[in-house]
């Protein structure tokens, strides 16, 4: 097999002599399922004149809050059904030209004005109402051959008590160390079968919820099967190594 190279090529490679593009917003505004096939197979080309063969994008998330500091610009639509449309076709774009797709965040962003850079995120939706909104872009994708998906430092409340009947308010973390919301939900209940890969695990999102020591190897144990940056490659490998030892 080949090595993987990886990068977050959102707006087109952002390198001269690559084609810039402009965020999701835009892609979303043209509505073009042709357009956003295009937009997946440039991008998808360039990548691989870099020798990238694996991307973190394109965005799934639903901008349901235009004040979300995240996604704001990011997303495609508010609209899961043209979500769905749009992202597919970019996804193809990309997987039918041999650069592997991601989609994020997982379980979804864009409803509340928090940033998981500076705060663990809240995904506020009910179960049914996240299966008819964020779950149909992800179950339909998945079902499209999306090959990896990205956790993000975003709880699931109403889902991580249904999965885990009993939890305490202090117990439910973000999606990066939440079993229910990776191995229950993600992978059992919607038949997930990719690769899940962590969102930066710098963010206070997910370090505010214990301390790195746990961090790093409960990310793994949660479901993650790739843990996005080392802070200190020396020590984080260790606190693998010791949770491994450990049990976790």
């Amino acid at each position: 097999l080949p090595l993987l190279f990886q990068q977050d090529y959102e707006s087109g490679v952002g390198l001269q002599g690559m084609t810039p593009f402009p965020k999701e917003m835009a892609l979303g505004a043209a509505n073009s399922p042709e357009l956003a096939y295009k937009y997946g197979k440039s991008v998808a080309l360039e990548c691989r004149s870099l020798g990238i063969n694996w991307v973190l994008h394109p965005v799934a998330d639903l901008n349901m809050n235009p004040l979300n500091p995240i996604v704001n610009t990011r997303s495609v639509s508010d609209n899961p059904e043209k979500a769905v449309c749009l992202l597919s076709e970019q996804i193809k774009g990309l997987q039918d030209n041999s650069v592997a797709a991601t989609i994020k965040h997982f379980p979804g962003d864009g409803i509340e004005e928090l940033d998981q850079h500076l705060v663990m995120g809240i995904n506020t939706l009910e179960c049914d109402e996240w299966d008819r909104t964020y779950g149909k872009v992800y179950q339909e994708l998945i079902d499209a051959g999306i090959e990896s998906i990205m956790a993000g430092h975003i709880a699931l409340p109403a889902y991580s008590r249904k999965l885990r009947p009993g939890i305490k308010d202090q117990e439910i973390c973000p999606a990066t160390l939440a079993p229910e919301l990776l191995q229950d939900l993600l992978r059992g209940k919607m038949g997930f079968n990719g690769l899940i890969v962590s969102d930066a695990t710098h963010m206070v999102g997910m370090t505010s919820a214990m301390p790195r020591r746990l961090q790093v190897p409960m990310a793994i144990a949660a479901g993650c099967d790739m843990f996005l940056f080392f802070n200190d490659p020396e020590e984080d490998f260790q606190f693998m190594m010791d949770g491994y030892c450990s049990g976790i």
